[in-house]
């Protein structure tokens, strides 16, 4: 007679499922920029895009194990789109509309963002949205969810130097999901009455001023 797994056994293995699949999919998406940009090495908008989203598998793998978890299937799909959206992006046939340096600039200074964040963050990084902690110092007395924000200007920078519909539309399809991301992870956050006082002192959840 089979024993039934536990439910702390369960959400052991959903976990390691949950990062087996992450490093899949980004090993995937990581050696297809990396081939991009070792035909072209003087692409250092691929490069940065390499090294931001590699640098993100490894928070998914050291991420403390959530005590809550939305796993609904819109939010599984829309998390599924964020995280391998970079297997989509064509690097060829673009075209630069602001010289590569200048996309740098953008990149490197969304990276710096993003890294200070998710430094603040620790353990606490997840890609669905999950109960792993509040975190309040650093980049989120500015807005709420500062990752997504470092995210956003980075992908400002590479658009504009790798620049075509198809890769505007994939990024814009990115935005749509990240804003739904936003809504369900504070929808999970806001069960602890320390993220409700955090949302009343933080009143921006991605850009300030406008959102």
């Amino acid at each position: 007679m089979n024993t039934p797994a536990s439910p702390q056994q369960e959400g052991a293995m959903t976990e390691w499922l949950l990062r087996s699949f992450a490093l899949l999919a980004y090993g995937i998406g990581v050696s297809r920029l990396a081939h991009a940009w070792w035909m072209d090495l003087s692409r250092w908008t691929l490069l940065l895009l390499l090294l931001t989203e590699g640098y993100s598998l490894l928070m998914v793998l050291v991420a403390r194990r959530a005590s809550t978890r939305d796993m609904s299937p819109m939010v599984v799909a829309v998390t599924s789109y964020a995280m391998f959206y970079f297997v989509l992006i064509d690097p060829a046939g673009t075209t630069r509309l602001i010289p590569e340096m200048a996309g740098v600039s953008l990149q490197l200074l969304g990276t710096a963002w993003q890294f200070a964040a998710k430094v603040s963050l620790g353990r606490s990084f997840g890609l669905l949205p999950a109960q792993r902690g509040i975190v309040v110092s650093g980049p989120y007395r500015c807005v709420r969810h500062p990752i997504y924000l470092g995210y956003l200007i980075g992908h400002v920078g590479f658009l504009l130097v790798n620049f075509s519909l198809f890769n505007a539309a994939v990024l814009v399809a990115l935005y749509g999901a990240q804003t739904i991301r936003i809504r369900r992870e504070e929808a999970v956050l806001a069960a602890s009455d320390a993220y409700r006082d955090y949302q009343g002192r933080v009143r921006w959840k991605l850009v300030p001023f406008v959102y």
